[in-house]
């Protein structure tokens, strides 16, 4: 019966196991846990709301949005991971759609930007081949006539000439 007791050591292990990087703060996990709707838990400081287990967790993330990045057992329950509710946007905004908005937004700013670039850019050439024409053109150019020169002196198929009605 005897080798079925724990010792003190390997109760404070198992406890560790089950608790946040072998640390928990009780009197924060308790402040926020007994919190049980999102407005109660999201009016208390340092506090998550996972809407999939109905429970108030502790988040002493410096950005609460990001903290599923950083910590993935934020939640209870590990789907709700980015379904996290925080303080800043409140309980009908999650951290997965909140990220999506602010990707979506930075993604169409810099495709209009490139956009206003590329119309800028054919303006300018546009412009200066008015002012500077036949400027892009190489055949008026002493090396260039040399190269484009260059054509086939003999077929490489015999009776393939164009006046012999070939391909």
């Amino acid at each position: 019966m005897d080798s079925l007791r724990l010792s003190q050591y390997d109760i404070q292990a198992a406890r560790a196991n089950f608790t946040l990087y072998g640390n928990h703060d009780d009197e924060h996990f308790l402040r926020c846990w007994k919190h049980q709707t999102c407005k109660g838990c999201l009016a208390a400081s340092q506090c998550g709301w996972c809407p999939f287990t109905w429970s108030c967790v502790p988040n002493t993330s410096n950005i609460p949005l990001l903290a599923p990045a950083y910590n993935e057992n934020v939640c209870p329950h590990w789907a709700e991971r980015w379904e996290l509710r925080t303080k800043p946007l409140g309980c009908q905004v999650s951290s997965i759609t909140s990220l999506t908005a602010i990707v979506t937004i930075i993604s169409t700013l810099v495709f209009v930007s490139l956009m206003v670039g590329l119309v800028r850019a054919i303006r300018w050439f546009w412009q200066y081949h008015k002012k500077h024409s036949g400027w892009w053109r190489l055949r008026n150019q002493r090396w260039a006539r040399t190269w484009f020169r260059a054509g086939e002196l003999e077929p490489l198929l015999p009776g393939s000439w164009p006046d012999n009605g070939g391909p």
